[in-house]
């Protein structure tokens, strides 16, 4: 039994991880900064070098 929960959490843990990546890449080819939300100098020199 305790075989099978640790299966089960195992595949939950990896099952977040790639939710993750699939997330980070998602936003990284919308051009959004995929390290985070905030509004940080890289980001703004990122948008004025797009323009």
């Amino acid at each position: 039994m305790k075989l099978i929960i640790n299966i089960i959490i195992i595949m939950l843990i990896i099952a977040f991880a790639l939710y993750l990546l699939i997330k980070t890449f998602q936003r990284g080819k919308q051009g959004k900064c995929a390290a985070c939300d905030y509004d940080c100098e890289l980001k703004k020199q990122l948008v004025k070098n797009k323009k």
